[in-house]
């Protein structure tokens, strides 16, 4: 059996051979199409079952991507009038994808407080545990969820979420 060595990775040519004769034999097995059957004709597909001689973009989104139900914060980063980029950049903050010190650490990057001088800069510490940042988060806090403001981000998103402010 023949068999190489690609970057560390073992390639098995008999294998890669079997499946090739394989899919070419499929190929072989299908009926060519014969002009009597009529001109071929491109369909896009709308829904399972369901093809047109017209595209949507929408349409293929959907059968694209992973639909999964609505998160209970979705209304705090996506609503009327907003602006994109800070749609985006909240998104990222509740999801814990932004690059703060504690995830450019992992590409070699140290990077801390810069507000507060605070060693690990984590989501959480950069817009509620600093107390620098704390206090500039507080007076609009109190519009957003009321006289009871907690540095604590679940607590905050919680609130935020089910619109319990007052």
């Amino acid at each position: 059996m023949a068999q190489a060595v690609t970057s560390g990775l073992m390639i098995d040519w008999g294998q890669i051979s079997r499946r090739f004769q394989e899919l070419r034999n499929s190929i072989l097995a299908i009926d060519a199409p014969q002009p009597e059957s009529g001109r071929d004709v491109m369909l896009w597909r709308h829904e399972v079952d369901d093809y047109r001689d017209t595209f949507s973009s929408s349409k293929t989104w959907d059968q694209l991507r992973l639909k999964r139900n609505k998160v209970g914060w979705y209304r705090v980063v996506w609503f009327p009038q907003g602006v994109p980029r800070y749609f985006f950049i909240t998104w990222l903050a509740i999801k814990n994808r932004l690059s703060t010190g504690d995830r450019m650490r992992h590409w070699g990057m140290i990077q801390g407080c810069e507000l507060f001088g605070e060693r690990d800069e984590i989501r959480d510490h950069m817009y509620f545990s600093c107390p620098y940042s704390y206090t500039i988060w507080e007076a609009p806090a109190h519009k957003l969820v009321g006289s009871c403001v907690s540095p604590d981000w679940q607590w905050t998103l919680q609130r935020l979420s089910t619109g319990n402010g007052h």
